[in-house]
């Protein structure tokens, strides 16, 4: 899947932070958004990310860095309902793929290893299911966006994840998940505890700042 911004796209002004993840943006006139920006995750790696729109869905690319070290680096397309169409992450242990079949019945892809091994990966999946990248924004991000418009504030819920560690261990766990505000919830794994997590009405995850892709 490629972005398609054909059809006109939707200008971001850039951002002056207002408190942590909180920002001011100017109108945008076109349905499609185009925004990169910068946040910072729990154990403090700086996260550069981007995302771009189009009729097809829309691209994440995110490169986290810690200590001058690049720890990760992702490609996440989504399509224009939210769901997951394919992950490539690349991380010191290696390279991960996947994406879902088109019946949505096992999601699956392989890692290559930095020796040249390649390990094959399936899994059972579903429409509920989402990616979920442990200690990184953009998977949780997506999955919480999804459900902007169904779980109403003071709603709960369990989504059935399967979640990616820094080593590229790909296990099936679940993501607890609990909405506080209209941009605020509370998100952990099913054997960890619960934190805030804020996600802005465009699906952005916290960020320290942000700014157009192009002006």
């Amino acid at each position: 899947m490629t972005a398609d911004p054909a059809g006109g796209e939707r200008r971001v002004g850039r951002e002056r932070p207002v408190g942590r993840g909180r920002s001011v943006r100017r109108e945008r006139p076109s349905p499609y958004l185009r925004v990169a920006g910068r946040s910072r995750a729990s154990d403090g790696a700086v996260i550069a990310w981007s995302l771009a729109d189009g009729r097809r869905g829309r691209r994440w690319r995110a490169v986290a860095l810690l200590d001058g070290v690049i720890t990760h680096a992702l490609l996440l397309e989504v399509t224009t309902t939210g769901r997951v169409a394919r992950l490539e992450l690349t991380t010191p242990a290696g390279m991960l793929t996947l994406h879902p079949e088109p019946d949505e019945a096992e999601i699956h892809g392989n890692v290559v290893a930095p020796d040249g091994r390649v390990r094959p990966l399936a899994f059972r999946w579903s429409p509920d299911h989402e990616l979920v990248v442990l200690g990184r924004p953009i998977g949780t991000a997506v999955a919480l966006h999804r459900r902007r418009q169904s779980l109403a504030v003071g709603g709960s819920l369990t989504i059935p994840v399967l979640a990616i560690d820094g080593s590229l261990a790909a296990t099936p766990n679940a993501l607890r998940v609990s909405r506080s505000g209209p941009d605020l919830w509370l998100v952990g794994m099913a054997d960890g505890p619960l934190s805030e997590f804020t996600v802005d009405p465009d699906g952005l995850p916290p960020a320290e700042e942000t700014w157009p892709l192009e002006d």
